[in-house]
Formats: C-alpha cells, sequence, structure tokens
C-alpha cells in the first residue's frame, strides 16, 4: 500500500498526517508509539509495542471470571504449611 503526504506547519512543529487506512491495516491510532529510523536515506516508521499493565489487562476480564470460587477461599483459609510469610 503505497500513500503520500505532506508536511505541515502546527504551532511550532512540522507534522506529517498519516493516512487513516494505513493507520486501520497496522491497528494505529492517537496515542501510538512509532520508532523513527533513517535507512539509506528514507524515513521508517515502525509501531512500538505498548506495555499492558495487569489493570489494563484485568479491565477487559468479565467480573465473573474474577469471582473467588470455593476452591480460593479453601485455599486462602488454608492453615500454612511451611513457612510461608503471614
Amino acid at each position: 500500500m503505497t500513500q503520500t503526504s505532506t508536511i505541515r506547519q502546527s504551532g511550532g512543529a512540522e507534522i506529517i498526517c498519516l493516512p487513516k487506512a494505513i493507520l486501520r491495516t497496522l491497528n494505529l491510532g492517537v496515542g501510538s508509539k512509532l520508532e523513527l529510523t533513517i535507512q539509506d536515506n528514507q524515513i521508517v516508521l515502525n509501531p512500538v509495542d505498548a506495555e499492558i499493565s495487569l489493570e489494563e489487562l484485568l479491565a477487559g476480564s468479565p467480573k465473573d471470571a474474577l469471582a473467588l470460587t470455593d476452591e480460593d477461599r479453601e485455599w486462602l483459609n488454608a492453615p500454612a504449611a511451611g513457612k510461608e510469610i503471614l
């Protein structure tokens, strides 16, 4: 997929607008991070995988999947069997 962009002025910065079709293809959007390098006198942009926090990962989980089961409660209430820190 080849498309062209124009360098524009925005405040004190020069910006390049990326076509929506390219962003959709790469699953990118506002806030996505890109690594910028120069190779053979060409600008190369590579998406940077964002680290997902545990909170973000759990936010997408169904609430009932996080409910304590009887087995969980039994384990939580069991007496220490070794040198666990209480």
